[in-house]
C-alpha cells in the first residue's frame, strides 16, 4: 500500500511540473458531501483529484461518531473545450472511523467543469459519483455522492517557444 501511495505522489508531482496551469483547489459547499479538493492541471486530458469531505470530530464517543472521508481519483476528461470540461474517472475511497471499523472501496466520479467567468482559471464544478465500500467484515455498502462547488487553478509563469 505504501508503494502505491508513493507512486501516486510522484505522478502528482510530474503532472504539476509539466502543466501550463498549476494545481487547482476545489471548494464543494453543497451536495451530499461538502469538503475541499486538490486537483491537478486544468488543460490535460488525464489528471488526479484528491478530496477531503465529511470530517466529523467528536471528543466524546457517545455523542457522535468521528469519521473522516477521503478520495483519490484518476480523472479522464472526455470533452476538453475552452469553457467546458466533461470528465469521468475511477478512484479509491476511504471512510476512516475512530469508533467503528474503517471502510475502503471504489468511486467513479462523473461530472462537468464550467468556466463562465472572464478569468478562465476560476470555474464551477458539478459532479455525481457512485461508490461501493466494504469494512473489515466484508459488509458492502454503496451509494451516490453529489457535489456542486467552485474550482480555481493557479496559473504558472511558464515560458513557451512561442513567447521567445
Amino acid at each position: 500500500m505504501k508503494s502505491v501511495v508513493t507512486t501516486i505522489i510522484l505522478i502528482f508531482t510530474c503532472h504539476i511540473l509539466i502543466g501550463q496551469t498549476g494545481v487547482g483547489l476545489g471548494l464543494y459547499p453543497t451536495g451530499t458531501e461538502s469538503g475541499l479538493g486538490f486537483r491537478l492541471n486544468k488543460d490535460k486530458k488525464v489528471y488526479l483529484d484528491a478530496r477531503v469531505t465529511r470530517a466529523n470530530f467528536y471528543s466524546d464517543k457517545t455523542t457522535g461518531q468521528t469519521n473522516f472521508l477521503t478520495e483519490l481519483s484518476a480523472i479522464y476528461r472526455l470533452i476538453l473545450l475552452e469553457k467546458v470540461r466533461f470528465h469521468m474517472g475511477l478512484g479509491f475511497r476511504g471512510d476512516w472511523n475512530l469508533v467503528t471499523s474503517h471502510k475502503y472501496g471504489v468511486v467513479m466520479p462523473i461530472g462537468v467543469e464550467a468556466f463562465p467567468f472572464p478569468f478562465q482559471n476560476a470555474g464551477l464544478i458539478f459532479e455525481t459519483a457512485p461508490f461501493c465500500v466494504s469494512d473489515s467484515n466484508s459488509k458492502l455498502s454503496g451509494g451516490i455522492r453529489t457535489i456542486a462547488g467552485f474550482v480555481f487553478y493557479f496559473p504558472t509563469n511558464k515560458n513557451s517557444k512561442k513567447d521567445k
